[in-house]
Parts: structure tokens; sequence; C-alpha cells
């Protein structure tokens, strides 16, 4: 079943996502992105581009946010009919909030992954549709990271749009498990090196940030 879609991101990684989307024939009602490199793919598309959520106007099937930063309004949520997407680049319910790469190294995991979520009740706390994980490599750095929950995204992007096509399987988030990093938060120390701690601890501090 096709449907309509509102997409909202500030990377690449929507791009690619809406190819997808409209190599399977769902429809795209509006690209809501800042980023000149998103809006010209857009507008080479013959798609209509707006700058903020608030220009969004009408009903539609879905609404993705696909690396978004902002929280969107309910007044923007409730235009989606059947509902509001978002994905997360880190595990939920761990790692939660902003810069969940960045934080998994800074903590030691041996594992990270993404999710796409339900956006409902509070930041990233909706029910999971997909997930996917990886290892984390002893080298790996807050840039390689990332990378690898970028093609863990698009990779797992499929599974999604069977979702929206034939029925979601939602996945309650068990929220005693959840840790949220915010905007403002920082290492210890704001990141000093302290010398008087194990070497690979720095390492890995200096690989994350």
């Amino acid at each position: 079943m096709t449907f309509s879609t509102v997409v909202i991101g500030n990377e690449s990684l929507l791009i690619g996502c809406s190819e997808a989307l409209l190599t399977r024939g769902h429809e795209i009602r509006a690209v809501v992105s800042e980023n000149a490199e998103i809006t010209s793919w857009a507008a080479s598309k013959g798609l209509q581009v707006l700058a903020a959520p608030s220009d969004i106007e009408g009903d539609f099937d879905w609404l993705l946010s696909i690396a978004n930063l902002r929280v969107l309004p309910d007044a923007v949520l409730s235009k989606a009919r059947r509902g509001a997407v978002n994905f997360h680049d880190g595990p939920l319910p761990r790692h939660a909030g902003l810069n969940a790469p960045v934080w998994a190294l800074i903590e030691g995991e041996s594992r990270h992954g993404i999710t796409w979520h339900m956006i409902e009740g509070g930041v990233d706390e909706g029910d999971i549709l997909v997930t996917r994980g990886f290892d984390i490599a002893a080298t790996d750095t807050a840039l390689t990271l990332n990378t690898k929950a970028y093609e863990a995204a698009i990779d797992s992007f499929g599974d999604l749009l069977d979702q929206l096509e034939h029925g979601l399987r939602r996945v309650p988030q068990d929220l005693s498990q959840r840790s949220y990093h915010a905007l403002a938060d920082r290492p210890s120390a704001h990141g000093l090196l302290d010398f008087t701690r194990p070497a690979h601890e720095l390492a890995r501090l200096v690989r994350a940030l």
C-alpha cells in the first residue's frame, strides 16, 4: 500500500531514505530542511521544499524525522494521519538524546546501534519499530561510529518501509533502562585528560571527542 509523507532532516541520510521512498512509489509531499544539499536534491526531484516544520500545510499519512534534531510540536505531529517516526543514532532506551555515538565511546560500550521509533511521549520514548546493532571496534572514533550508524540506517530503512506498508510491529521501550544525553551534557572536567587514569581510557576519550 502506497502512502504520502513529509520528511524532515538536515543530513544526507534524508536523501538516501527519500530515494528509497520514491523508488517504492510513495509520495513525498514536502521536504523540510535547511541543508543546501538536501534542498537542491529536493528541487531537482520537483519536490516542495520548506524551511521549517511550522510551514507544513495540509495532512498526509506519515511524518518521517530523519537526522532531525528539532523537537517537533504537537501541531505538526497531528498533521500526520497515521503517525510520525524518528531515526535515532543510538540504541534505545539506552543512549537517548543527542550525540549517542560519542557517549557510547566515552562510556566504554562494546556495541552500538540505531533505532527507528514512533514519536510519542517524551523525547526518544516512543515504541521501537526497527533496530540494528553493531560492534564498536577498538579503533572506532566518533566519525567512524557515526558512519556505521549511517550505514545501518540505510540498511534498515527498507524494513521500516515494509512496516509502514503492511502494518507496524511496535515494541514498547523499557524506560527503566533509559539513559539520556542532553545538548549541554559534557564529559567530566570538560574533556580534560587526567593522566592518572589508564591510557586506554584516555585514548577512548580522545577517539570519542
